[in-house]
């Protein structure tokens, strides 16, 4: 009996009406605790995912390495450039992606670490094998949700429906605060704060959760000041000297007094960054290592930084910026999921195989005016798993976003986040109908 199996059977034995009240009781729970997205309860799904400790345990090993290996790339194309040198990967593609930011050049060292964070998106499982949809760098995010996804269901009483007891996953907030620590080890008590896009941000509830679940501050970019190369936060009538921004929010927000982009929001903020006065995790301008037109190269970055293979396959990506790959995308379009290289949160993307004609065709016009903007995909047929919808359990689409750091050891938070598309669907973005499961990471003999 497989762990999975050795699990699901008793919870096959639980009446529908128990699921109900399951359900019913982990969203009681997260509505206390105002668990929200875009000013409503966080959908959840009691049944959980469930994962083999060992064969978590050598995903974490691939999602580590591609890490390791991302965050070289970009220090390395924001210093001495020696990939593209090598021609591994063209010049063209950087200098033409819209999340590389050429005024970062040569502003640190080339072994300054950009990506202390990356949430990757995985589909499959351990039977199938995962696949790498993306990575993402900007504004990582669903660890906090994880967590309390986890305690809405263990004061839902699922625990109760099991002999297994999984991983815990709360002390991977504690690991992400000595990440952040890290950054500033000479620090013995560092200031680090989360910032957050203002108190209507449609994640404002997972910041405030990891904010105090850390013990540390939470700002808006109002709340900080740059003066004579430090930060400032300005809380309580005082001014505390910032040690580690830990970002949620946008590159670039408004402009600085000689016309050039404002870091995060805070004026100055790239100033101090750069003399060394402050550390951000990640980095403005991390993102070019999460651009969706680069991620079919990451496989050759394990290979030129760390001289190994990939250890997690890839989807097959096709750039719409070569127009032999272009044509094929446009004659393909119904088989095929269609984003834009800087995209995030199932924004502005095409699911072909059930998009309709009008969205079809929208889609073809911006691919002919604009091709450079937008990658595609072979759609993926996405594991699933039981899902309480209305009266029933039925079988929906699920990925996984664990959330990997790197730091003396590299290191994948415990546990992750499900993530479920609506029924019929393979789209599982909140923003999009989508809910969340807990995963159990179990060590249980098969």
């Amino acid at each position: 009996m497989t762990p999975a199996e050795a699990i699901h059977t008793p919870l096959q034995q639980i009446a529908l009406k128990e699921w109900q009240e399951l359900q019913a009781s982990g969203h009681d729970h997260l509505a206390r605790h105002g668990v929200q997205i875009q000013n409503r309860v966080v959908p959840y799904d009691p049944w959980p995912r469930v994962i083999h400790g060992a064969d978590w345990d050598g995903l974490c090993a691939g999602i580590s390495q591609r890490h390791q290996a991302i965050n070289c790339f970009v220090a390395d194309v924001y210093s001495r450039q020696l990939i593209l040198r090598d021609g591994v990967i063209s010049r063209q593609e950087i200098e033409e992606s819209p999340l590389w930011q050429p005024d970062l050049h040569g502003l640190f060292a080339p072994d300054h670490c950009w990506c202390l964070i990356n949430g990757l998106d995985l589909i499959g499982g351990s039977q199938q094998g995962w696949r790498v949809l993306e990575d993402n760098l900007r504004r990582v995010g669903g660890h906090g949700y994880a967590a309390s996804i986890r305690e809405a269901s263990w004061a839902a009483g699922l625990a109760k429906n099991t002999a297994h007891q999984p991983r815990p996953v709360q002390e991977g907030l504690q690991q992400l605060r000595a990440a952040l620590h890290q950054l500033c080890p000479h620090q013995d008590d560092p200031l680090i704060v989360l910032l957050t896009p203002s108190t209507v941000s449609t994640e404002i509830s997972e910041h405030r959760f990891l904010a105090a679940a850390m013990g540390i501050a939470l700002a808006r970019p109002e709340d900080l000041h740059c003066d004579q190369n430090q930060v400032l936060l300005l809380q309580h009538e005082q001014k505390l000297p910032v040690d580690v921004i830990y970002r949620r929010n946008e590159d670039r927000i408004g402009m600085e007094p000689d016309g050039s982009s404002t870091w995060l929001g805070v004026p100055g903020l790239k100033r101090v960054a750069a003399e060394g006065n402050v550390q951000i995790a990640n980095l403005p301008g991390a993102g070019i290592g999460s651009d969706k037109a680069l991620y079919r190269h990451v496989g050759a970055m394990i290979r030129y930084y760390l001289g190994e293979e990939a250890l997690i396959e890839q989807v097959p990506t096709f750039s719409c910026r070569d127009p032999k790959e272009l044509e094929h995308v446009l004659q393909h379009l119904n088989q095929l999921v269609v984003k834009p290289v800087d995209g995030a949160g199932g924004l502005d993307m095409l699911h072909g195989p059930t998009a309709s004609a009008a969205e079809c065709n929208a889609m073809t016009a911006s691919l002919q005016a604009q091709p450079e903007r937008f990658i595609a995909q072979p759609a993926q047929v996405l594991h699933t798993l039981p899902t309480l919808v209305g009266e029933r359990l039925q079988p929906c689409a699920v990925d996984l976003r664990p959330v990997s750091l790197l730091g003396d050891t590299p290191q994948v938070l415990p546990g992750a986040l499900t993530r479920v598309a609506p029924p019929g669907s393979s789209i599982v973005n909140l923003n999009r109908g989508g809910s969340l499961k807990d995963t159990w990471i179990l060590d249980v003999a098969a």
